[in-house]
């Protein structure tokens, strides 16, 4: 249909009509920030203006399939199994300092992917303003505010950035592995 959007899933949506309630409750509550600008980000990627997931599997990961290799379930796992899960852990304080960790590093992995396709390439893609303004301060401020907190453990800082990196940097590599595979069976 005509101006349909295409989310490619239901989720994109819900983090959309969450994101104004969330930031609006984020003034009373600043753990919720990191959440809020994770709605922000995927708002821009999945649902305006979106095209994040053809962007990434053909532009980036040189697929020649729009949905593949990060497909609708792969989509959701990774922005809300791990996005949402690990932006809550914010609330957790004190007692949550690895997946937090966990999620300021991938957050500027995130965005140093966005940023730096869009300088390399000299245009738009889709997550790269909401990249610059929440997900890389917020990870800044969040490693700082971490890594200056009298109570936080700095072996569950280590553990989180190595989380982090692993998500950040793991990903890429797992989804050309995944291409790769699908190209030598197709029935994969």
């Amino acid at each position: 249909m005509a101006g349909q959007l295409d989310t490619h899933g239901r989720w994109p949506l819900v983090a959309t009509a969450a994101l104004v309630p969330t930031l609006a409750l984020s003034v009373r509550e600043p753990r919720l920030l990191p959440l809020a600008a994770l709605f922000a980000h995927q708002t821009e990627e999945w649902v305006w203006p979106g095209g994040f997931l053809p962007w990434i599997n053909e532009t980036v990961i040189g697929s020649d399939d729009p949905e593949f290799p990060i497909d609708r379930p792969a989509g959701f796992l990774i922005n809300v199994g791990f996005g949402w899960g690990l932006s809550l852990s914010a609330l957790g304080g004190a007692s949550a300092v690895a997946p937090q960790t966990a999620l300021y590093v991938s957050h500027i992995g995130n965005a140093g992917l966005h940023i730096g396709w869009a300088v390399r390439n000299r245009r738009y893609d889709p997550g790269v303003v909401t990249s610059v303004l929440t997900l890389l301060p917020t990870g800044i401020l969040g490693l700082r505010k971490l890594v200056r907190g009298p109570e936080v453990s700095r072996t569950q800082i280590v553990k989180g950035a190595a989380a982090g990196l692993a998500i950040a940097a793991g990903m890429f590599p797992l989804m050309k592995l995944r291409l790769k595979k699908r190209r030598q069976n197709p029935q994969f």
